[in-house]
């Protein structure tokens, strides 16, 4: 009878090694498969342009670019790309036709400090003065307070 016994307990031994080690083996595998699987890749948000308004300083017409110097003193390049939409107003227009004192206003990429690649020029030429408003006044004034004189008379 202890052999029997001895049988049993060493066959229920044996049976239960493979099942446990199999249980190992699959608690393994999981840790393992996303480490396989490669991390999906985070798409950058897209740019979103600036508005762009500068005076040309300099014009290179071989590398379709122009500059602006700043308040600072420091240079600016502006760079059009194949994809660059020139209009005048609503005018279709060409780089070719913008002249250095020209302002230009449109939409622009910052590329570092220095450089931006022009996505659309809206609009180019002389300085345009604020318009006045309906009452005739300068858009950038504004109303004294009720009551109150807005020139001082001399006496």
């Amino acid at each position: 009878m202890k052999k029997l016994l001895s049988i049993v307990a060493l066959t229920a031994l044996v049976i239960g090694l493979p099942s446990g080690s199999f249980a190992a083996e699959k608690k393994a595998k999981p840790a393992a498969t996303p480490a396989a699987t490669p991390a999906p890749v985070a798409t950058p948000a897209p740019i979103k342009p600036i508005p762009l308004y500068a005076e040309v300083t300099t014009i290179d017409a071989a590398g379709k670019s122009f500059t602006h110097k700043n308040k600072d003193g420091k240079e600016v390049k502006f760079t059009l790309t194949a994809t660059t939409e020139v209009k005048n107003g609503k005018a279709d227009a060409k780089f070719e036709d913008i002249k250095v004192g020209d302002w230009v206003s449109g939409l622009r990429l910052k590329k570092s400090d220095t450089e931006y690649e022009v996505v659309k020029i809206t609009k180019f030429g002389p300085k345009t003065e604020k318009k006045p408003d309906a009452a005739g006044k300068p858009a950038a004034a504004t109303p004294a307070a009720p009551g109150k004189p807005t020139e001082k008379k001399a006496n």
